[in-house]
């Protein structure tokens, strides 16, 4: 969550300080999928079928799966878990994340989480 706040110089002149914080309470679903996304932000591929997000309180558990059309290149699977990496940096420090890579190929039907935050278009 980022939070804007205003400051002085010294001199009398307002700055703008982005303060970036940490999901304090358990986020509703709108903040789980739009963490993720953001984390996706640079992770689209097309070989990405879909992207969900699911989160466990009782055991403080992010779970993020990614589907993809095939068995995923490396650098794919690569940029995925990074994005999956950012998505957990929002959380506080007790929670823990899983990240699932699955390879489900046209057509095939997918077995999104809870939350889906990407899904890719197709006929």
């Amino acid at each position: 969550m980022v939070r804007s706040r205003r400051e002085s110089d010294g001199l009398g002149r307002p700055l703008k300080l982005i303060v970036r914080q940490h999901m304090d309470a358990i986020p509703d679903r709108s903040q789980v999928v739009l963490t993720l996304q953001r984390g996706l932000a640079a992770a689209s591929h097309p070989q990405l079928r879909q992207a969900s997000i699911e989160l466990d309180p009782g055991s403080q558990l992010v779970r993020v799966r990614f589907e993809y059309d095939g068995p995923p290149d490396p650098t794919v699977k690569e940029s995925c878990s990074s994005a999956a990496t950012e998505t957990i940096a929002d959380f506080p420090a007790p929670w823990d994340l899983d990240v699932q890579h699955r390879a489900v190929p046209y057509p095939h039907r997918l077995a999104g989480l809870k939350n889906v935050a990407y899904r890719r278009e197709e006929q």
